[in-house]
């Protein structure tokens, strides 16, 4: 395989999974309580989200967060129903991961289910380690997903990033 082809088939399932994952907060916000006409994807700009809307306004978790956490509980019922919004992009993108990784696995592409894990573990990983949790501590407030989830219940959310990370490792031993 062309180093060409390999790279344009690694953007494509990164963008893939970023898509499913955004996916995954818009249903579980869906299923949450928040009416689908005031969510919307945003996936051309960085980082990808979900926008809120705010009357007649889009509000992005990025640029507004503490007025996105005001609307979004106008919407969500109770905590659980905050965290199981948040979580559910993790948790759809690692179902979705998974899959694909029985599928290429039962198929007998050993190697595009190590690359499968392997990038769902990277994409994982830089999100927390670089993107949320360093700016989370230098501003105090969320930043991500992961510190978003500690905003709303910090033991549940070490829980749950403890399942996350080792479900992800577990798929990359697993496909060695």
């Amino acid at each position: 395989m062309s180093f060409l082809l390999f790279l344009l088939l690694y953007a494509g399932l990164v963008f893939g999974l970023i898509v499913v994952h955004e996916s995954g907060h818009y249903l579980a916000g869906w299923l949450a309580g928040i009416p689908p006409r005031d969510m919307r994807l945003v996936l051309f700009s960085f980082p990808q989200h979900v926008a809120i809307r705010d009357g007649e306004r889009w509000l992005s978790p990025v640029r507004e967060i503490e007025r996105y956490i005001e609307v979004t509980k106008q919407h969500l019922p109770s905590r659980t129903a905050a965290f199981c919004w948040v979580a559910g992009g993790m948790v759809v993108e690692l179902a979705t991961a998974f899959a694909l990784w029985v599928a290429a696995t039962a198929a007998g592409y050993g190697g595009v289910a190590f690359w499968v894990a392997a990038i769902s573990l990277g994409m994982y990983l830089i999100n927390l380690c670089f993107m949320d949790l360093p700016w989370a501590v230098r501003y105090r407030c969320a930043a991500g997903d992961t510190s978003g989830l500690w905003q709303i219940a910090p033991v549940a959310a070490v829980i749950f990033t403890a399942v996350m990370l080792a479900s992800r490792i577990l798929l990359v031993v697993l496909s060695t």
